[in-house]
């Protein structure tokens, strides 16, 4: 078609010049005025120039350019069919395999148990499994669909809201609905995470229901457990102390029962210590708010380091203590039983005579304190097992110092309830670093 459109363009050009000679030679052909007829061929060829300017030239140039693009061969108009037709095959090839790729992945979805929709960042559901449409009863509603619309636990959509935009995974463990909206008070870990760069995202409900009751029941047992067995341990104890006046008044009590009396009281003493940490611990766990305020650690590490002091009289400790940051956002009471179990480990694996170094200061966004001892070290290959519970470093020394094995248990779910960080470093017989981080207000 160019090709042709280049041809007319240079007929007509052509007739233009011959109808141009003849308009001139009629007019022109009795005039002795040669100036004249110079003047009207220099107009006609100006004239011709711009239309060749105008017209012919860019055709030519596109004509040049279809022609170095094309093949060499040209094609009729059966082969340029049968192209359309091959293109037309595979892209329906390919639409086939896209829906059927879509309709596994629907199928996958919808054989969850658990609840999953995709939603974008304006918070429009646009694809709900079978289980999601059955929790929240809209299985008919047509897509995309307001989030809001489906329910309006404030708590759920701050979680998603505050999702939405971040490149990794959103977690929250045990949430739940409020009672009218699920009245069987089901419970979920929720999970959030981008599907497509960041243009639509997937939320998981995971149902953590039984795990949550088991916790619960085990949490419940250990309460009660340890609440019952504490309270006739310490009236044994009572009764012994008792017994022990009443003996004092025999001559040889000193050599007869002495030592019985203090096997007694030392293991009695043991028992009711291991069940106050057991019922702390679970205190802990079962806690679910903790109440933070503005709290002057350098006045509670006063009196706690003078108080526990007076435990050890036979130790010669000296603290050392230096604090940029003076004050923390913690829960009070929870930061102080923090404090006290670090600082009395530090005074129990101390030999005789030591130093306690407390350093805090504040750094990207989070407040740091660190305790650090130079008593007998935790051996390398055990320092990933000290917050587990019940468990203390080398056996052998331990039974030498009273102690239940739950005290890092406790400092780490009290830690873990703010949110918070814990690391450690030891090095055997060099002592031991405590480094707690936790996020400022």
């Amino acid at each position: 078609m160019t090709e042709i459109r280049y041809r007319r363009i240079l007929f007509f050009q052509a007739i233009f010049l011959i109808v141009l000679a003849l308009i001139t030679f009629i007019l022109f052909k009795e005039n002795s005025k040669p100036i004249q007829f110079l003047i009207v061929w220099i107009a006609a060829i100006i004239l011709n120039l711009i239309y060749v300017k105008r017209y012919a030239l860019p055709t030519r140039s596109l004509l040049r350019k279809i022609r170095s693009s094309a093949i060499d061969e040209d094609l009729s108009w059966a082969e340029i069919e049968e192209s359309i037709i091959r293109k037309d095959v595979a892209f329906n090839k390919q639409k086939e395999a896209f829906e059927l790729e879509n309709l596994k992945y629907k199928r996958l979805l919808d054989s969850l148990e658990d609840p999953v929709c995709i939603l974008n960042k304006n918070l429009l559901i646009i694809y709900v499994n079978q289980a999601f449409g059955a929790l929240f009863d809209f299985a008919d509603q047509k897509l995309p669909f307001p989030l809001i619309e489906i329910t309006r636990n404030l708590e759920f959509q701050e979680f998603l809201k505050s999702s939405i935009g971040q490149e990794r995974t959103s977690r929250r463990s045990y949430f739940t609905f409020n009672q009218l909206q699920d009245p069987h008070k089901t419970f979920f870990d929720l999970k959030v995470f981008p599907v497509d760069n960041l243009s639509n995202y997937l939320c998981l409900l995971h149902d953590v229901t039984e795990r949550k009751m088991a916790d619960q029941m085990r949490e419940d047992f250990v309460s009660n457990f340890s609440h019952e067995v504490r309270t006739p341990l310490t009236i044994l104890n009572g009764q012994m102390q008792n017994l022990k006046e009443a003996l004092l008044k025999e001559d040889n009590f000193e050599s007869r029962f002495a030592q019985y009396f203090v096997k007694i009281d030392n293991n009695t003493r043991r028992l009711i210590n291991l069940f106050n940490d057991l019922l702390r611990l679970s205190s802990v766990e079962s806690k679910k708010d903790i109440i933070k305020e503005s709290v002057n650690i350098e006045e509670m590490l006063t009196y706690l380091t003078q108080d526990l002091l007076t435990n050890y009289p036979n130790k010669k400790i000296l603290f050392d203590i230096l604090l940029d940051q003076k004050v923390f956002f913690v829960d009070y009471h929870l930061f102080e039983q923090v404090l006290l179990n670090l600082i009395d480990n530090s005074l129990k694996y101390i030999e005789h005579n030591g130093v306690i170094t407390i350093r805090s200061h504040h750094e990207d966004g989070w407040d740091h304190l660190v305790i650090k001892d130079n008593g007998v070290g935790i051996p390398e290959d055990q320092i990933n097992r000290i917050f587990e519970r019940f468990f203390r470093v080398d056996s052998s020394r331990s039974s030498e110092i009273e102690g239940t094995g739950l005290g890092l248990s406790i400092v780490k779910h009290i830690i873990q309830k703010h949110d918070g960080r814990i690391k450690v470093q030891s090095k055997l017989l060099e002592g031991t670093s405590f480094t707690l981080s936790f996020p400022c207000n």
